[in-house]
């Protein structure tokens, strides 16, 4: 791909336990049909309501997990030098020695447990976060210093879930004190599904991504379920009778309110991108049977990340990320670019 690119990626790590519910049992290990659309184990919970149920879930895999570690891997395995640090336990648990040799993991504390209940229309993530908590600049201050050199002379820093690192603002001051004005630089930004946090929490982060946006280029990436929370805290209500005219739509509005340089947002069936000066929309790949779901938006942000650092167009970033994605999702492994 030409110049080698480096990267660094932060904060979290989780073990992800990839689960099946189960609908029918006919015998013992594999021999039974699975639960197969979300709406479908909702019901069977809501039926339950003032009673009781038993739903059996049944073990995939156990891998790592964490937004960090999947992008992480997701760059490494198309030539990028990346920096992790995260919650890789200590010491860095086995679940991440899997880890390509062109990432450098550097642990800041234990991971967090995700149990993944995976259906053919998407996934139910079950965290255990409270190994998170610890989180904050006073405990990884140390290592942040020790390490600030080679953070700060990365092509890309990609800050990950937000959410669930609920000290993330401070650590996200202290860098942008340490940052140079640099707009080759890209700064990428996932908030990883805010619901639970308060809309003022939300508010600052918007804060922030543009604060970042003085210094180096700046890029959002969104679900359709995560720009939809951000339209809500800005009170934009779009017309949904062209799916594909509104998403544009949002996806500019949110683009123009953050002044965040490039927004993408993308679902199962599309996805949009907007700069102030343009935009840009793609079908997406639709996966009648998919191997596995967790790590699918991971997948997307890392094949859109890299064509964007090889300057690519927002069509063809866009178009990229949907290729490794859907590959990722279709069949677990990395697509060959």
């Amino acid at each position: 791909m030409g110049k080698q690119f480096s990267a660094f990626v932060g904060f979290d790590g989780f073990i992800d336990h990839i689960l099946v519910a189960i609908d029918r049992r006919f015998g013992p290990g594999n021999n039974f049909q699975k639960i197969g659309k979300i709406g479908q184990f909702a019901e069977r919970i809501s039926n339950a309501s003032g009673k009781s149920t038993n739903i059996e879930l049944f073990p995939i895999e156990q891998r790592m997990g964490g937004n960090g570690p999947i992008l992480a891997q997701t760059l490494a395995n198309y030539n990028l030098q990346v920096t992790l640090m995260g919650a890789l336990g200590v010491p860095i648990d086995p679940v991440f020695q899997k880890l390509s040799n062109s990432i450098t993991p550097i642990s800041i504390g234990l991971p967090g447990i995700t149990n993944a209940i995976e259906f053919g229309d998407g996934k139910l993530l079950l965290g255990i976060t409270q190994a998170l908590d610890g989180i904050d600049l006073e405990k990884i201050s140390t290592i942040l210093i020790e390490n600030l050199g080679k953070i700060l002379a990365c092509d890309l820093l990609c800050f990950v879930n937000w959410t669930m690192i609920i000290h993330m603002n401070e650590i996200l001051d202290f860098l942008w004190e340490k940052l140079e004005i640099n707009r080759k630089k890209i700064v990428f930004f996932d908030l990883a599904d805010p619901e639970k946090r308060p809309q003022k929490d939300l508010q600052n982060i918007i804060e922030r991504m543009g604060r970042y946006g003085q210094k180096c280029f700046t890029i959002l990436g969104l679900n359709l379920k995560e720009a939809e929370q951000i339209a809500r805290l800005l009170k934009y209500h779009f017309p949904k009778n062209n799916p594909r005219q509104s998403l544009l739509e949002l996806c500019a509005f949110i683009q123009n309110y953050t002044q965040i340089d490039e927004v993408f947002v993308h679902d199962n069936s599309c996805c949009v991108a907007a700069t102030s000066r343009e935009s840009a929309f793609v079908d997406g790949f639709f996966v009648e049977h998919p191997r596995t779901t967790t790590g699918a938006g991971d997948h997307f942000n890392g094949g859109y990340l890299l064509a964007k650092l090889q300057q690519k167009s927002l069509q063809d970033c866009l178009t990229q990320a949907y290729k490794i994605s859907s590959y990722f999702v279709k069949t677990g492994e990395c697509l060959a670019l």
